[in-house]
């Protein structure tokens, strides 16, 4: 059995369309400014459809939008806060039901999974989407 890979190429003229939005540019030369280029980059670039890498990297940490949404239109896998707590308390609550937690209160539990979200808020972004919704997830 042979192995067959499927090679998705980004798309030069989309990635610099992703790019003027996120960075409030109408025009390609904007975003030549923008990036301190050329006027004829951009235009080049899409031309040859060359993907501007460390522009993309570079978008990516100024806007908090992961590089599979910017080059592959692809949205990343994303937690909402609210949705993760929830979850972290009930693990909490039926652990306290099965007399594993015996000795917290549920003030104490719901106190306890706050703690816990803050600590993995600290390792991986947690999307709260009523406060944020238009933002891309970076997983």
């Amino acid at each position: 059995m042979v192995a067959r890979y499927i090679t998705l190429e980004p798309n030069a003229s989309e990635v610099f369309e992703k790019l003027k939005d996120l960075y409030g540019c109408s025009t390609l030369k904007e975003i030549c400014e923008t990036f301190g280029k050329n006027k004829a980059w951009a235009g080049q670039m899409i031309k040859n459809n060359s993907v501007p890498y460390p522009q993309c990297v570079q978008a990516c940490k100024d806007h908090n939008v992961s590089m599979d949404w910017l080059l592959f239109n692809k949205e990343g896998q994303s937690v909402d806060k609210a949705e993760l707590l929830n979850l972290i308390q009930e693990g909490l609550f039926e652990s306290k039901e099965l007399d594993i937690l015996e000795d917290l209160t549920f003030e104490q539990l719901k106190a306890t999974s706050a703690l816990i979200l803050k600590q993995i808020e600290k390792t991986i972004p947690i999307s709260n989407f009523n406060e944020e919704p238009n933002k891309k997830a970076i997983y």
